[in-house]
């Protein structure tokens, strides 16, 4: 997956950057956070990735496809929080891959 393909969301806490993107017919949400707390608790940087694994009912639910996805959650949604909690309340089923870089 190239950077180019990647779009950077506006929001979430200072010193942290979300990520979205799509990899083999999923999307990927990253919350990449390098801030001073990451690096006391966790000792280094820290990204938190959100596989969703129901595609078909993430499309249905907002009448989008993959050309679309994209840009309607860059519009709706600042950062990794606010998506989660959407898929949550919609009953989208993903997973959920923590990664520490020490």
């Amino acid at each position: 997956m190239s950077e180019s393909n990647k779009v950077k969301l506006s929001g979430g806490p200072d010193k942290s950057a979300t990520w979205i993107w799509l990899e083999n017919g999923q999307l990927k949400i990253e919350y990449y956070d390098y801030s001073e707390p990451a690096q006391r608790f966790f000792g280094n940087d820290i990204a938190y990735i959100i596989t969703v694994t129901d595609m078909d009912r993430l499309y249905s639910t907002i009448i989008k496809d993959e050309t679309s996805i994209l840009s309607w959650i860059d519009q709706y949604f600042q950062s990794y929080f606010g998506i989660k909690k959407w898929l949550d309340e919609n009953g989208i089923d993903y997973g959920i891959e923590r990664e520490i870089w020490a």
